[in-house]
């Protein structure tokens, strides 16, 4: 082998060398980086706050309506026709909007009379009959929303009086409970926070940043036996109470 060619296989040994070093001083640097960007914290306190916010209702509801018993399902359609019609005719001059009113329930059915039995009459059927076996059951319900308060009262009493003699329970509720339910919320993370506080100061450890929020799903407003103003109905008195919208919210902090 020459002299020259002896120089060249050295000096590409030489290079080859020196990138193996450097190679091989980068990796260590290489693996060392930290992603702490997305590693969560490995110790930390989870909390569920609870909020709760009471507010008087401003919309009441029930449902009101007839029912008319007769041997002649006509007779008995027509009369519960003309109730319903008096009813909803009442319940507009008190100013309740169409949409306000809907209808809940209709139904018509036959109610065998106990003395008597198809044995009896030779028949299985009403129409069949000789004489009557029985009598139809027809009713009518509406449900009412009350957005003035001060109907409740009236609207009970002028469904009555214009021939009303079913009335279905009275609820009460808010209109928009937005702002009822943010409060709520706001309640929430803060009782979130004096319970991670009191666990950490329990447990000798310091209260890091929040690390994850999430709010509890199956949240309901409810009525509460509460005190407010009552209604006069036609010598029954209707308590409202108030309304109550409870929220909680999962809090995860980090311990420092």
């Amino acid at each position: 082998m020459s002299v020259r060619r002896s120089n060249a296989v050295f000096a590409i040994l030489a290079v080859m060398l020196v990138g193996a070093v450097v190679l091989s001083g980068c990796a260590p640097a290489l693996q060392a980086a930290p992603s702490t960007a997305s590693e969560s914290p490995s110790r930390t306190i989870t909390v569920v706050g609870q909020g709760e916010v009471k507010a008087k209702p401003d919309v009441a509801t029930t449902t009101v309506g007839v029912e008319v018993l007769n041997a002649s399902i006509d007779d008995a359609m027509t009369e519960a026709k003309s109730r319903m019609a008096a009813v909803l005719a009442a319940l507009k001059k008190l100013g309740i909007a169409d949409k306000d009113i809907q209808t809940s329930n209709f139904s018509i059915s036959f109610e065998r009379n106990p003395s008597t039995s198809p044995a009896e009459t030779g028949s299985s059927t009403p129409e069949s009959s000789a004489q009557p076996v029985g009598f139809y059951r027809v009713s009518n319900m509406v449900q009412v929303t009350i957005r003035n308060m001060d109907l409740i009262g009236a609207v009970l009493e002028d469904s009555i009086a214009a021939g009303a003699n079913n009335i279905w329970g009275v609820s009460f509720a808010l209109d928009n409970t937005t702002g009822l339910e943010a409060q709520a919320r706001e309640s929430a993370v803060k009782d979130a926070k004096a319970r991670a506080e009191s666990l950490a100061q329990l447990t000798g450890v310091s209260l890091g940043s929040v690390v994850a929020v999430s709010e509890v799903v199956g949240n309901t407003s409810n009525p509460t036996l509460a005190q407010a103003k009552a209604y006069d109905a036609g010598g029954s008195t209707i308590e409202p109470g108030e309304v109550s919208f409870t929220t909680q919210i999962q809090v995860v902090y980090a311990i420092q």
